[in-house]
């Protein structure tokens, strides 16, 4: 999401597979990799997810976890490479269906600043999606806006974001109401 829209500083990647059996040609303890800077941590369970963490650089998380709209990526060029990116509406959905009732103060942001460029986009794809946005909004309900603001301004926001990020509580939650309150378009 960063790439695409530069809300904030990301220093993690998340690298989406459709088939759980990709994971043992990454998993170090069943496949010989090789890196050129080697990881300073993974971790993963052979079945949903593989994590390498890298010291002063970041992470790379590959899940197991299929397209939920139905233009999921877009081709990119990403550092000389063209590669699938996923699409904010795609990113969004994912955030919404695998995490949402566990929703936390980044992914709020993130869904208040998807809001701010491609409102309708997300809307439309978190349509098909009711049960989850529903669950979604009652975990934000729950959370004290407190707490959600002095945690999302400990983020590194970029500059074009920081003056709407203590609005971010309110604004993710108007999302899920338009969601909720307009019927799924089919």
């Amino acid at each position: 999401m960063m790439i695409q829209i530069g809300h904030r500083e990301s220093h993690d990647i998340d690298i989406f597979l459709d088939d759980p059996q990709l994971l043992g040609f990454i998993d170090p303890s069943r496949s010989p990799l090789h890196f050129e800077t080697m990881p300073s941590d993974y971790l993963g369970d052979g079945l949903r997810f593989q994590k390498f963490a890298f010291e002063g650089i970041g992470e790379i998380d590959f899940i197991v976890a299929g397209a939920l709209t139905t233009a999921p990526f877009e081709n990119r060029v990403v550092e000389g490479r063209t590669v699938h990116l996923e699409t904010i509406p795609e990113i969004i959905a994912k955030k919404i269906y695998y995490r949402g009732s566990e929703a936390n103060p980044r992914d709020i942001f993130d869904i208040a600043a998807a809001a701010r460029s491609q409102l309708g986009e997300v809307v439309n794809a978190l349509r098909a999606l009711p049960e989850q946005v529903a669950r979604t909004r009652e975990r934000m309900k729950k959370l004290n806006p407190e707490f959600v603001g002095r945690a999302i301004a400990q983020l590194m926001i970029m500059p074009d974001y920081e003056a709407s990020a203590a609005d971010s509580l309110d604004a993710a939650l108007a999302v899920l109401d338009e969601v909720l309150s307009s019927p799924q378009r089919t």
